[in-house]
């Protein structure tokens, strides 16, 4: 069973969890890493190279991404890739979800539930070196999503249709639990710099997923309501 894990990582907004993904993910049987990274601005890869020096050169693949960030066009970017991989399965993971694998990956198929994590006494917390977890203790529901299942590994066979799921639909079978690490200092600016693009998108209908869906607007509208005029850190 070879596997690629697929993630698409922003440069402006959570660079100081790469070094934590990559050791979280550096100790799974994964044969390549393929990260597309994006930012708004120009940029040149070799710049951020060290942030992923941990991971042999040969098992990793780069791909630049400039400009304006949308979900409809990242899922037709790991669809690209996932329709030409070698591999036999795809791990595919944002850059703040840590799943939690109970031993070697076999399984054709593992989902996963999304579990929030916080910090002690604050909204956000900005990311350090130490461990994450111990920076992030508390376990919740904070995101409040109506459905917090999302694939994990699938067959190479398979396309996604969102983030979270993938043509092959979700049946009640077990999960594991994804350590969601989103509520770093860069929260808030994330949120309302997506929420202004998708609306405007949705606004224009130049962007819909393959099932027609529109873009999610409600969990970026959330967080700024939640995070609005506050203490950060």
């Amino acid at each position: 069973m070879n596997i690629k894990l697929i993630s698409c990582i922003s440069l402006d907004y959570d660079l100081k969890l790469i070094p934590h993904f990559i050791s979280h993910y550096s100790k799974l049987n994964i044969s390549n890493f393929h990260f597309i990274l994006h930012k708004k601005e120009n940029f040149n890869v070799v710049d951020f190279l060290y942030y992923f020096s941990k991971l042999p050169p040969f098992k990793v693949t780069f791909q630049q991404w400039v400009g304006e960030f949308n979900a409809v066009d990242k899922i037709e970017k790991y669809n690209s890739i996932i329709e030409s991989t070698d591999e036999s399965h795809i791990l595919l993971a944002d850059v703040d979800e840590f799943q939690n694998h109970k031993h070697i990956i076999t399984e054709d198929y593992v989902w996963g539930h999304l579990v929030d994590r916080e910090p002690q006494d604050k909204l956000v917390k900005e990311v350090d070196s130490s461990d994450l977890s111990k920076q992030f203790p508390i376990k919740s529901l904070r995101s409040n999503w109506g459905d917090n299942i999302k694939i994990c590994v699938f067959p190479s066979s398979e396309k996604l249709v969102t983030s979270h799921r993938t043509t092959t639909t979700y049946r009640g079978e077990d999960t594991i639990p994804v350590d969601h690490y989103r509520w770093t200092d860069t929260r808030y600016e994330k949120a309302s710099e997506r929420y202004a693009v998708y609306s405007k998108l949705n606004k224009n209908k130049s962007k819909l997923f393959s099932n027609g869906a529109h873009l999610a607007t409600a969990d970026s509208l959330n967080i700024i309501n939640m995070l609005k005029k506050k203490t950060f850190i």
